[in-house]
């Protein structure tokens, strides 16, 4: 146990500290039910309070990128959410990118049980649609390009932050499946996305990981966001970067990675 927990701190540190580490000292951990009790540790260690959960390997194009076949869950915690506009600072070592993805917030608990949630009972406990940038960084040598399930959970699903947009409480009649968003860098557009390009909806996403929580025995809180993953693919950033995020007719999220 000793070791987990020092193995576990070990990613935390390179986490704050901007570190990498081998990914080899982690073999130990041999199923993804492993990884996700190492990731429990390693959340009791952090002692920052969660406000969520990301939602990664939401696509086919992430999975085949990330070497995983379903997607992967890792808290949200409050010191590395930001609101937009905003300024952060990122680690050159920790192949840093971006994500633009569909959040959303909840306004009631769901706890977790043994029949399944159904997307009416999830949907009605939501508060709030949030588009939300979400930055990820790899504390493995070598980057999180065919890292493999295992140790992409074990490494918090690389999350480094989240950007939030504007609150949107009457959301009901968006088309989420349609939605449109653009991702520009340094004035220049680079590439764009459809909320279809997760699991086909964002609620498709939010039904999975609700019930993939309720089966790990972790509830939904007032509060809490999910966010859904990438719509337009994982986008290198680097220091002096300038990002904006458009979520046509919704909200415009702009980013500055600090020098």
């Amino acid at each position: 146990m000793n070791k987990i927990y020092n193995l576990a701190n070990k990613l935390i540190d390179a986490q704050i500290n901007g570190k990498v580490i081998s990914p080899s000292e982690y073999n130990f951990l041999k199923t993804t039910e492993e990884a996700y009790s190492f990731q429990d540790i390693s959340e009791k260690i952090f002692k920052i309070e969660k406000v969520g959960w990301k939602i990664g390997a939401t696509s086919l194009k992430a999975q085949k990128y990330l070497n995983t076949q379903e997607p992967v869950t890792a808290p949200i915690f409050k010191d590395y959410c930001y609101q937009s506009p905003a300024t952060i600072t990122i680690f050159n070592n920790q192949n840093t990118s971006m994500e633009c993805e569909f959040g959303f917030k909840f306004k009631k608990h769901l706890p977790p049980k043994a029949k399944k949630y159904n997307l009416n009972e999830i949907t009605s406990a939501i508060d709030s649609l949030i588009p939300v940038i979400e930055i990820i960084a790899s504390r493995f040598k070598g980057g999180f390009e065919n890292l493999g399930p295992i140790k992409l959970i074990a490494d918090m699903v690389v999350h480094r932050g989240l950007v939030k947009g504007i609150e949107i409480n009457k959301w009901e009649n968006i088309n989420l499946t349609e939605q449109n968003v653009e991702l520009y860098k340094n004035g220049s557009k680079i590439t764009s996305g459809y909320g279809s390009d997760v699991l086909g909806s964002p609620l498709n996403v939010l039904e999975w990981s609700v019930n993939h929580l309720s089966e790990r025995g972790k509830p939904i809180n007032p509060g809490n966001i999910i966010s859904t993953g990438t719509c337009t693919g994982i986008v290198p950033i680097f220091p002096g970067d300038n990002i904006v995020a458009n979520f046509v007719g919704l909200d415009t999220i702009k980013l500055n990675i600090a020098n």
